[in-house]
């Protein structure tokens, strides 16, 4: 017996067995229950949704002799003699049936009664590849037929039919099938044919079906023809070239932590025997899995997924800013555009993946704005909490220059006694005095009189200033001021002193002393 492929083996016979498309076959059945079937339908609607199948079904059941709730029967000669090839249902393939006359044709056929049917049915299928002049020759057919002529047009491009002929022909959407409707369907399909498939294979034929039941039932085919009844998920991936979804969300989780290193490994290992393209394809759906789980949370049901994949979604979109998944998925569909001109496309792919991992190398406003969430999420981390300031490592320093050094002149002046720090000062007085009478300005005198304290330690009379304009002119007039100090206690010498780098010294240690530790770390904000 000769082989029968299985979308052609399984086609439905009835509305009920159309999956998918409840919101059509329950019109066509009140329809025919009701004896209100329209002279013209236009089916439009992706590839493998059932739109011939309905056809058939429909030209079936109006010419079904016992109809059951607008099911036909298949029992009753008319429905026997349907489903084989008959002369009073009349399919016609437009891509090659376009012209006047071929329409001109039909016409002239239409008018003669049907030979064993009640009605004379025309299913022309790709519609939309009639030319405007046939399908105006066709017109006023088409809007009074015969009362026996019944027009299908069934199209995937609705667009292309003329507005004339779509106004009079009742329209019918039929949509994408959703991926569980087609497991469904597959899986009754093998359960009578006597083979297996593994779900995860299951779920990749639906995602690679992308809606059309026909395209699913054909892959699976293949997938039996290959392996015997007994298919693995391996199998499936094996012979489709798909990569497995595990691996895609593995490469896309390093690439939202950026480590470029491990996801190129992965890269490298995935596309070993498959399609480089397909990579792109397959991984710009994950991300928009995971851009959809972080924006809507358990939305299985609007990217027509399973619980499974919605689930590891939401997790890795909680590791990822939404700046970083919008930039992602343009950088890799406008690879995806690109492929198909470029002669490397591997290059290309690992090209977008160092793009994705490396924020820093662009310089645009969704770049910009990856960078600030990353380093926002650093910091909620604590990632920069043990990195040292420059202020602290210069604090560390000092604190070692400190240590070296011996007492301050101001701790040894307060072990002095008080009648000591009082001669100095005395003295100090003295000095200043006797200095003015000699200096031709006061500035002298004056800046002598700046000084922060003053000791006598030894033989050296040490005045201490803060600030170095004042320090600088009693030291350029130190020779003038030691002949006056001479004069007035012999044996001293005069011996200035700037402690300005010592004081912020001491001011640090009185901050960390009050603040009661040693281990500070400042941070300065710009």
């Amino acid at each position: 017996m000769e082989y029968k492929a299985l979308y052609r083996k399984y086609r439905p016979q009835r509305f009920s067995e159309v999956i998918g498309q409840e919101h059509i076959t329950t019109v066509l059945k009140n329809q025919i229950s009701s004896g209100q079937v329209s002279h013209a339908y236009l089916f439009s609607g992706s590839r493998g949704t059932g739109k011939t199948s309905t056809a058939k079904i429909l030209s079936r059941a109006v010419n079904c002799l016992n109809p059951i709730e607008g099911e036909p029967c298949l029992v009753c000669e008319a429905c026997k003699e349907s489903i084989e090839d008959n002369v009073d249902i009349i399919e016609l393939d437009a891509a090659s049936n376009n012209r006047v006359d071929d329409m001109r044709a039909l016409i002239e056929k239409a008018v003669f009664s049907p030979i064993k049917m009640r009605k004379k049915v025309y299913i022309i299928d790709e519609a939309h590849m009639i030319t405007s002049s046939a399908f105006n020759a066709l017109l006023k057919t088409l809007e009074e037929p015969p009362d026996h002529v019944l027009f299908i047009l069934a199209t995937t491009e609705p667009h292309k039919i003329i507005p004339t002929i779509a106004s009079r022909c009742q329209r019918f959407e039929f949509r994408r099938l959703k991926s569980k409707d087609i497991i469904q369907c597959l899986t009754s399909v093998l359960q009578q044919v006597g083979a297996t498939i593994e779900h995860e294979g299951l779920l990749t034929i639906a995602s690679k079906a992308n809606g059309g039941m026909r395209d699913a039932l054909s892959l699976a085919d293949q997938c039996i023809s290959f392996c015997g009844n007994n298919v693995t998920a391996e199998d499936v991936h094996h012979i489709l070239g798909s990569l497995d979804s595990e691996n895609l969300f593995r490469i896309a989780g390093e690439l939202i932590k950026s480590n470029i290193q491990e996801a190129l490994r992965l890269f490298d290992e995935m596309i070993a025997g498959r399609d480089v393209p397909v990579f792109v394809t397959e991984l710009t759906a994950i991300f928009r899995g995971i851009l959809y789980g972080k924006l809507c949370g358990n939305c299985a049901e609007i990217l027509d997924c399973t619980e499974d994949f919605m689930n590891r979604a939401i997790e890795l979109g909680k590791d990822v800013s939404t700046e970083r998944l919008m930039r992602s998925m343009d950088i890799l569909t406008n690879t995806q555009s690109q492929l198909r001109y470029f002669p490397q496309p591997r290059v290309l792919i690992e090209t977008a993946l160092i793009k994705i991992c490396s924020p820093e190398t662009e310089q645009t406003m969704q770049a910009a704005l990856d960078r600030i969430a990353v380093l926002e999420k650093q910091l909620e981390q604590g990632v920069f909490a043990e990195a040292k300031p420059k202020i602290e490592e210069m604090h560390e320093v000092k604190q070692e220059k400190l240590a070296a050094k011996p007492k301050k002149p101001k701790e040894e002046a307060k072990s002095q006694p008080a009648k000591k720090q009082d001669d100095a000062r005395k003295l100090m007085k003295d000095l200043i005095e006797a200095v003015s009478k000699l200096d031709d300005t006061v500035f002298l005198p004056l800046s002598m009189g700046k000084f922060r304290s003053i000791e006598l330690s030894g033989e050296c009379l040490v005045p201490c200033y803060i600030e170095r304009t004042h320090y600088n002119l009693v030291k350029e007039k130190k020779d003038l001021i030691q002949a006056e100090l001479d004069k007035l206690q012999n044996g001293l010498v005069f011996s200035p002193k700037l402690i300005e780098g010592d004081e912020d010294d001491e001011m640090i240690d009185g901050l960390l002393s009050c603040l009661g530790t040693d281990d500070v770390k400042i941070t300065i904000k710009d």
